[in-house]
């Protein structure tokens, strides 16, 4: 069993080329080119092939669409910084053997390749990204406009406002026109309208 390595880091891919040779991990070949990649494949016959997810003018994905597409026995893992989504879909189609963060100690990344080796589907260190809460309209809004936006939802004058919240009317009509600006409205029924639609009021 033999691997084939590329990663455009020379550094890098030396490091790795090393630290897999010294564990017993046999190298056959490694390059910073993808293009050099089929030439490479057909030459030394490797069991394994190591890809960057990120190459000069492509990708790992696109490289193991090729080589599998070419040699459909042939074994790919991608080592990656990345929390792409496309990457994650390589490795849930089924294109690739391995999805091995580049963040993992050297033990878990040849811990990885050796159970690739061996047949196994290896996701080690990879974590999906963060989910992002998205914001609302209703974030840009200090709470005491959310109170004025609320009362505007339940019809109450800029009196009945002032009286609610034991300011001045002035001061009322300051947060009305702050709620309008950020919500993107120009009147108050199309402000009450929005508070029922993000969920504010019924």
């Amino acid at each position: 069993m033999s691997l084939l390595l590329c990663d455009d880091h020379e550094m890098f891919l030396d490091a790795l080329q090393g630290a897999l040779e010294a564990a017993g991990l046999g190298v056959a070949a490694a390059t910073g080119d993808p293009a050099e990649l089929p030439t490479l494949v057909a030459t030394h016959r490797p069991t394994l092939v190591v890809l960057d997810v990120h190459l000069p003018g492509t990708t790992g994905v696109q490289v193991a669409e090729t080589l599998r597409a070419q040699h459909p026995s042939l074994l790919v893992a991608l080592l990656t910084a990345s929390h792409e989504p496309f990457v994650r879909e390589a490795f849930d189609s089924g294109l690739v053997d391995g999805l091995i963060s580049k963040d993992s100690r050297i033990q878990v990344l040849e811990d990885a390749l050796r159970r690739v080796l061996a047949g196994e589907r290896v996701l080690a260190g990879w974590q999906p990204p963060p989910l992002v809460q998205r914001s609302t309209p209703l974030d840009l809004l200090t709470p005491r406009e959310r109170e004025v936006l609320e009362l505007l939802a339940a019809g109450a004058s800029t009196r009945q406002m002032a009286q609610t919240l034991g300011v001045s009317a002035n001061t009322v009509r300051t947060h009305v026109r702050g709620v309008l600006d950020k919500l993107g409205v120009h009147q108050r029924t199309k402000a009450a309208c929005a508070a029922v639609e993000l969920g504010l009021a019924s």
